[in-house]
């Protein structure tokens, strides 16, 4: 019996160890290096971004900003683009003084060969566009500490710029091929209020007709996987068109989240008038707007990561007669999507993911019923297990909010639940607050286990219900619960299998699937709501660690 818990208690380390592998080696996303002549390319990128970011280029600095503008300016121009720099009105300064901002916009119509073979474009009412967005300003003055400090503005937006170009060098290899065009659209003074964004939609609107696409590319932070984090409401047919996406990132929560965070993109604008999709990277917030967004911070595997998911749509976007109609993104209805490491993209309309939710439920619940009902597992004796869920969930939120303001303090920053982008070791803080909430969940488990057999059991189903009444939650408040839905499923799956000693496996694969889960998840959450979210993120993990403690010590017993 003995040998028999080693061999599963070591298969359950391994498939624990497996996951959190997984779930890690996707955020260092792969960089592939130079790609052929057709492929995406970081290196290329790069060799623009050197010349982008070699000084700061904020409204505050002038020179330079009208010294990049000329360098975008001619780069489009060489690829074939009609181009044109657009000034607009001096406009005063929330930060003192006036400035003089323009816009850099470039327009790459389709080709149609004509009988002699010769090359010749098709006029701009013919045809549809997409139109490509990043700001070429940096970000002006910040206070970080007792310093002042400049951007120069490498990933933000030296990403969008850099990635863009590439993306337009490449399709112009192919185009023969196309049926819509390319509209380019490099604004300024998006640090400012969005103002190069919003004038060119007040005072340009040939720049949005004949527009059924719109791609702005971001970035906050300088690192992780670049993320769809956005998209425009009514998203299902864009969504569709993302399906080409290779390594596929994102999710639709985060449209959500995003609302309650004081950032805007030049997205923002247009996005309720015209179907997108918005990426940026999300990590490293301790460069964000500071003098450490520079080139020798980029990262290539993160520029190969935009890459390798645009290009595809954009290649899909321009061969594809489908998106020649003015409305063919339009759509009511929104689509809940999510992307796994490994797993991959998934999406579900709001009926479908409602659905999925009422037959997860339905599921949860007939098995709480039947361990409660037939496995004499006093209902009583599990809400008492809940109870002690919930007192390590609220202890878990103290402790990271306790953790914050010591950290914040010791290091001169103001307490917030939402900002704080600056300290730093924050992930070594996160994982010594989780392993310590971990060790004294297995202990507590443990000691309760001497006490009462069936103790186990109560703790398991307890998770469950904890699972159940977040997923309840999250759905009636966000509309979608993902991270707490999945755990629920397999655990569910699990429970019901497990009245068959021989189905007992199924513990392993769902301790697997949560942690897994739980790594990618709670990893996006910190760095998207910065370490002033620790106190949320350790109650979460409160959630998935009981799940998976419960489980293991299930797949122990033989018998209930």
């Amino acid at each position: 019996m003995h040998v028999r818990n080693l061999y599963k208690t070591l298969a359950f380390y391994i498939c624990v160890v497996l996951a959190v592998t997984v779930a890690l080696g996707f955020f260092p996303v792969q960089y592939a290096g130079e790609r052929d002549s057709l492929g995406f390319s970081a290196q290329r990128v790069s060799d623009d971004i050197r010349v982008i970011a070699k000084e700061p280029h904020s409204i505050q600095h002038p020179k330079a900003r009208k010294v990049l503008g000329e360098f975008l300016f001619h780069r489009l121009q060489q690829m074939g683009g009609e181009t044109q720099i657009i000034g607009y009105d001096t406009i005063p300064s929330k930060i003192g003084g006036e400035f003089f901002y323009s816009n850099i916009y470039s327009v790459f119509p389709p080709v149609q060969k004509n009988r002699g073979g010769e090359g010749c474009f098709l006029p701009d009412s013919n045809g549809m566009y997409i139109l490509l967005v990043a700001h070429y300003d940096s970000r002006f003055r910040t206070i970080v500490g007792k310093d002042t400090v400049f951007s120069y503005g490498a990933a933000d937006d030296g990403y969008g710029l850099g990635i863009i170009m590439e993306l337009v060098s490449g399709a112009m290899k192919y185009r023969d091929e196309w049926k819509q065009g390319i509209k380019v659209l490099f604004t300024d003074a998006e640090e400012h209020n969005l103002d190069g964004m919003r004038g060119a939609w007040r005072e340009n609107p040939e720049i949005f007709r004949d527009v059924n696409l719109v791609v702005n590319v971001e970035a906050r932070g300088v690192k992780g996987p670049a993320l769809l984090f956005e998209t425009s409401p009514g998203n299902r047919k864009v969504m569709e068109l993302y399906g080409k996406a290779q390594r596929p990132s994102g999710m639709s929560l985060t449209s959500f989240v995003y609302r309650f965070l004081s950032n805007d993109t030049d997205f923002s604008v247009v996005k309720d008038s015209i179907p997108g999709m918005n990426f940026a990277v999300i990590d490293n917030l301790k460069y964000y707007h500071t003098d450490l967004d520079n080139y020798s911070n980029i990262s290539l595997e993160s520029i190969q990561h935009y890459g390798d998911q645009l290009e595809p749509v954009l290649r899909e976007y321009l061969v594809n007669g489908e998106y020649s109609a003015n409305d063919a993104f339009k759509a009511e209805d929104d689509i809940i999507f999510f992307a796994l490491p490994v797993l991959g993209l998934f999406a579900f309309s709001k009926l479908g993911w409602y659905t999925v939710n009422a037959a997860v439920f339905a599921l949860f619940l007939f098995v709480f019923f039947i361990y409660v009902k037939y496995k004499m597992i006093p209902l009583k004796e599990v809400l008492k297990a809940l109870g002690h869920l919930a007192v390590f969930a609220a202890g878990a939120f103290a402790l990271g909010c306790a953790v914050v303001w010591a950290t914040a303090k010791y290091q001169g920053y103001e307490f917030s639940f939402l900002d704080l982008n600056y300290i730093s070791k924050d992930y070594r803080i996160l994982l010594a607050c989780i392993l310590v909430q971990l060790m004294w969940l297995l202990v507590f488990c443990r000691l309760k286990e001497r006490r009462d057999k069936y103790y186990v059991w109560k703790m398991l189903l307890a998770s469950g219900l904890l699972l159940f009444l977040f997923s309840l939650a999250f759905l009636l408040v966000a509309g979608e619960n993902f991270f707490v839905l999945l755990p629920l499923a397999t655990s569910s799956v699990a429970m019901f299998f497990s009245v068959a000693r021989h189905f007992k496996w199924l513990y392993l694969v769902s301790c697997a699937f949560t942690v897994l889960l739980a790594v990618h998840f709670l990893y996006l959450l910190y760095v998207a709501l910065a370490f002033g979210s620790l106190g949320v993120i350790l109650m979460l993990a409160v959630i998935y660690s009981a799940t998976v403690v419960s489980q293991y010590y299930s797949l122990k017993r033989r018998t209930l």
